[in-house]
């Protein structure tokens, strides 16, 4: 893949993930013995931009974390896998925790703990750092702090993408000040149902959206304009789905790269997707490239274009 020039920044968490594999989560009181255990770096700006690192472009991760001896391995890690962390800053605290439970399947149930994340602030994206910039995505952090940096990023007409995460049911209530201030919107399903809930899907481009991506699952995805356009992309696994972890991470990875690139909504989708799949097959939090198995998972998705776009989506 090229691009070697194109630069983003990812701002969000950076965490300890603990992640433990079992056939099935415990009844309450049932003690289970695990079939494995891993740790590893996590959270979703951090496993974005292990991604776009290895899709080929550079990348900076702006986090704030633990001085602790482990976060500092961890910190070797993501700089061996092609991440800048010159702009991850080391506080006095303990570090973000997740612990994962991941079933048989791929299906995974989390419990977190912020920790050092808690952190992080608009001021730590830095003005000479968006100076070469071409696109800042902001993963998992509250709407106010995404509208901030936001507003620092469209004075610089860099590309801005956000998905809120665990924070997606307070975005309905940031829509008017966030949306203005970002260009591609990253959701799954539940996260829209919920948003529709309270406001039409098109309020969102009336308040300047270009771009808003619904992440499916196992159903793929599915791009939605302004003009009514949509465009929805589906993969069929070449691999048994083993962890879910990341999945959505590696889709906003590749997406982001493959649009920056081209400039091709089609095409990009159809990267993401192609991502989102092959990262299921493999355990961990973010994806690990292999280059001749993401050609052949590329094969295997589908873009069409709908005459009409999902009635939910409307």
């Amino acid at each position: 893949m090229n691009g070697k020039n194109y630069t983003h920044v990812a701002v969000g968490n950076l965490n300890v993930d603990i992640a433990i594999y079992v056939d099935r989560v415990p009844a309450p009181g049932e003690v289970l013995t695990a079939l494995g255990v891993d740790m590893r770096p996590g959270g979703a700006a951090t496993n974005y931009a292990v991604a776009v690192a290895q899709y080929g472009h550079k990348v900076y991760l702006v986090a704030s974390t633990s001085n602790s001896e482990y976060v500092k391995t961890t910190l070797t890690t993501l700089k061996e896998l092609g991440v800048n962390i010159d702009k991850i800053k080391l506080v006095d605290e303990f570090p973000g925790l997740v612990v994962i439970i991941v079933q048989a399947g791929g299906e995974r149930t989390m419990i977190k703990y912020p920790g050092a994340n808690r952190e992080l602030s608009a001021d730590d994206v830095s003005h000479d750092l968006l100076e070469n910039a071409h696109l800042v995505h902001m993963a998992s952090i509250s709407p106010d702090l995404a509208a901030d940096i936001g507003k620092k990023c469209t004075r610089r007409a860099v590309l801005v993408t956000y998905d809120p995460g665990i924070y997606a049911d307070a975005l309905r209530n940031a829509i008017p000040t966030l949306i203005e201030n970002i260009d591609v919107l990253f959701l799954n399903e539940r996260e829209l149902m919920h948003i529709a809930k309270h406001a039409k899907v098109d309020v969102l481009f009336k308040h300047g959206l270009s771009t808003l991506v619904v992440k499916m699952g196992q159903r793929g995805a599915t791009v939605l304009l302004p003009s009514g356009t949509c465009y929805h992309g589906v993969a069929q696994p070449i691999k048994r789905p083993v962890d879910s972890t990341g999945a959505g991470d590696a889709f906003n990875a590749f997406f982001n790269a493959k649009y920056l690139e081209s400039k091709n909504l089609s095409l990009a989708l159809a990267y993401g997707v192609a991502a989102g799949a092959l990262k299921v097959g493999f355990r961990g939090s973010f994806l690990r490239l292999d280059h001749k198995l993401f050609k052949l998972q590329l094969k295997k998705v589908v873009v069409e274009k709908p005459a009409e776009c999902p009635a939910e989506f409307n």
